[in-house]
């Protein structure tokens, strides 16, 4: 009797920490040099309902430009940018979830040496997950490339792309697993560049195989809802890189007119006095 009541504490006991976890999935999916020359980290949760709201606090890599949250369905996204702060050397972000379903995009910097690149994701969360998986994806314009786990799974998707997964079983809170990967980038392009060229030649080659009705199309597996804020964090990103080298490069002012409107100024004037610009 003793004996089978000591299993039933053990199995009762394994049950609730099993369940002690407030997701029902969780995957984080990394994209190094996809969209833009750098990294895009994908975290997609589904959270049971009776764990909701969340107080959700997630480590980010150091040198993130952008955090987006996404909610809603793929037709109608609720998409907000999401800060993130600094506790000592490691960057975090807060987010209290309320929503069942939710991702959530980084994007950060990527290492480069001449054709070299390196990069890293440090994962750290403030609750325990039964399971989840971290994937990496290999680029298209890669070679050379080396990861830094050794145990994980290897698998393509429809367009040919290599991906690399490890599986993370009952982490505990706040326990800290890194990623690292690097690899080769010859031609120091990007992966959706090379995907539309090799879709592009498979049309010219269908083209001149037949005269049939052409059907295909780029299949990007990402919603198109990624695929539009994805667009525009690129921009503001590369907008934002371009004012600064505009700001660093601005020319000063010269003899005794501004620059920017041309009034007269006084020499020894730091401001012009006309619209104010600094001289």
């Amino acid at each position: 009797m003793k004996k089978y009541f000591i299993q039933f504490i053990s199995c009762s006991l394994f049950t609730i920490f099993a369940q002690s976890s407030p997701f029902k999935s969780f995957d984080i999916v990394i994209y190094p040099e996809y969209y833009f020359s750098g990294v895009m980290a994908e975290i997609e949760g589904e959270v049971y309902d009776s764990s909701l709201p969340l107080d959700l606090k997630l480590q980010v890599p150091s040198n993130t430009d952008s955090v987006f949250y996404v909610s809603g369905d793929s037709e109608t996204p609720t998409i907000e940018e999401t800060n993130f702060s600094n506790q000592g050397e490691v960057s975090f972000i807060n987010k209290l979830v309320t929503d069942k379903k939710f991702r959530i995009f980084i994007f950060y910097g990527l290492a480069k040496n001449g054709i070299g690149r390196s990069g890293a994701f440090d994962f750290q969360l403030n609750h325990p997950i039964d399971e989840a998986h971290i994937v990496v994806q290999e680029p298209l314009v890669s070679s050379n490339f080396i990861f830094s786990e050794q145990i994980h799974e290897d698998f393509k998707d429809q367009h040919g792309i290599n991906f690399k997964r490890i599986h993370i079983n009952n982490y505990t809170s706040n326990a800290v697993k890194n990623i690292n990967f690097t690899y080769d980038n010859p031609t120091q392009d990007i992966s959706i560049n090379s995907l539309q060229k090799g879709i592009q030649n498979t049309q010219n080659t269908t083209v001149s195989q037949s005269t049939g009705p052409i059907r295909h199309k780029l299949p990007l597996w990402q919603p198109l809802v990624v695929l539009g804020f994805v667009s525009v964090v690129v921009g503001a990103m590369f907008y934002r890189q371009m004012k600064s080298e505009t700001e660093n490069t601005k020319p000063k002012a010269k003899g005794n007119f501004c620059i920017e409107c041309g009034n007269k100024i006084n020499p020894k004037a730091k401001f012009c006095a006309n619209c104010g610009a600094k001289i």
